[in-house]
């Protein structure tokens, strides 16, 4: 399968989310550390306003808060959150605003989530750890600022014994080598305390669901081999035949995760429709000698009229002498095409071409065999479709006759 493209505003979402978290961790460590702690915040906070800057002109071209619902809203949080803050009176209070961008980083976890329903389940377990860890770094900085204040100045060590702390507070383990000295501390654990058991009752409640449905796509398929199963030992199908059947659909799982194209593209309303099918088929039917030339209307009709079809290792297409009444275009595999007698291969066929197009043309019975050399996932056009099509376009239809006779007179 051939790998997935990332689009430029993908990667430039994966950007801000990548920045938004940083500033969520190291900002709360610079508000509390102070500069003397983290010396390269400035340099920090500098290429964190560029690229918020940046991704506020975005939006700002996209008109992104025209069209998503609380457009003002979402404006504010970009302004406020790439607006150097520290030129302002107050700005080491004021710059706590660019933590509102965390605000986008929900926004792109739902996009992304409506995006991968497939992987629904595995991005729920990591967007849950994604905000667990975040909130045991900032339960920690918490912990922190309680525990040395009016003591001592926060440090580094400090931080990383109040993490570690936080850390078995929350897991429920709970060693007891650090624990509260002050009814601030004590308060401040109790509260820790009530979201660790409210994480664990999450993790332990829906542990079996997220894991039942972690694949819905191979549990579906499973399920639906499970009943096949049954259904060819009930019938007393031979071993060959039944191994064959469990063959095609294991390739089906493997290419399409037990999907048919038909059934998903005939779900979309019309316009996404033609779209993806129009995707999917525009290369292969230019390739067609008779269809060059043909205009955008007539190659989306086409494209519509194309039906996916698989077949097994070893499968004939059609026969010699059989009625021709479809012409096919091979997406992915190899046909071979047999003499009449079957004695010999003529050609090889791969994918981007086509056969069997004399059917379309003249209605002619097949001159040849055509047999899959393995599984091949091909598209066919019928002929009753096809002269519909043609019904529609006249032009087109003579041009599609005068090709027809050209072949007649040469066989």
């Amino acid at each position: 399968m051939k790998p997935e493209r990332i689009s430029p505003s993908t990667a430039w979402d994966a950007v801000i989310f990548a920045a938004a978290t940083s500033v969520a961790i190291v900002l709360p460590l610079h508000l509390v550390l102070g500069q003397e702690k983290v010396p390269w915040f400035w340099v920090f906070d500098a290429v964190i306003n560029i690229i918020f800057l940046i991704d506020l002109v975005v939006n700002l071209r996209a008109s992104r808060w025209s069209v998503r619902d609380g457009g003002p809203v979402w404006f504010f949080v970009d302004f406020l959150s790439a607006f150097p803050l520290h030129l302002l009176p107050w700005g080491e209070v004021l710059i706590g605003l660019r933590l509102l961008k965390m605000l986008r980083v929900g926004q792109l976890m739902s996009e992304w989530r409506r995006a991968r329903l497939q992987h629904w389940n595995t991005l729920r377990l990591v967007y849950f750890a994604y905000w667990v860890g975040l909130l045991v770094h900032l339960l920690s900085i918490g912990w922190l600022v309680i525990r040395t204040a009016g003591v001592e100045a926060p440090t580094w060590e400090g931080y990383l014994r109040g993490l570690y702390w936080c850390i078995v507070t929350v897991t429920t383990i709970g060693y007891g080598d650090i624990t509260p000295q002050n009814n601030v501390e004590i308060i401040y654990a109790i509260g820790v305390m009530i979201v660790g058991v409210s994480m664990y009752g999450y993790v332990i409640g829906n542990i079996a669901t997220l894991l039942t449905n972690l694949h819905p796509a191979r549990r579906h398929y499973l399920e639906n081999m499970e009943r096949l199963g049954a259904f060819m030992e009930y019938r007393g199908l031979p071993e060959d035949l039944q191994r064959r059947i469990r063959a095609y659909f294991a390739y089906v799982w493997e290419q399409r995760l037990g999907y048919d194209e038909s059934t998903i593209i005939g779900g979309l309303p019309p316009g996404l429709h033609t779209e993806v099918s129009l995707f999917l088929k525009r290369d292969v039917i230019r390739k067609v000698p008779f269809f060059k030339g043909a205009g955008d209307e007539l190659i989306r009709e086409i494209a519509i009229q194309m039906k996916p079809v698989i077949f097994t290792p070893g499968d004939s297409v059609f026969m010699a002498g059989e009625p021709g009444r479809e012409m096919y275009f091979i997406s992915r595999g190899q046909v071979e095409v047999i003499s009449r007698d079957g004695s010999t291969v003529v050609a090889i066929l791969k994918e981007g071409d086509f056969f069997g197009e004399m059917a379309l043309l003249l209605g002619r019975p097949r001159v040849a065999t055509v047999r899959a050399v393995g599984y091949c996932d091909l598209y066919s056009l019928d002929k009753v479709a096809f002269d519909r099509i043609l019904a529609s376009y006249p032009k087109f239809a003579a041009h599609i006759e005068s090709m027809a006779k050209e072949r007649e007179e040469k066989h």
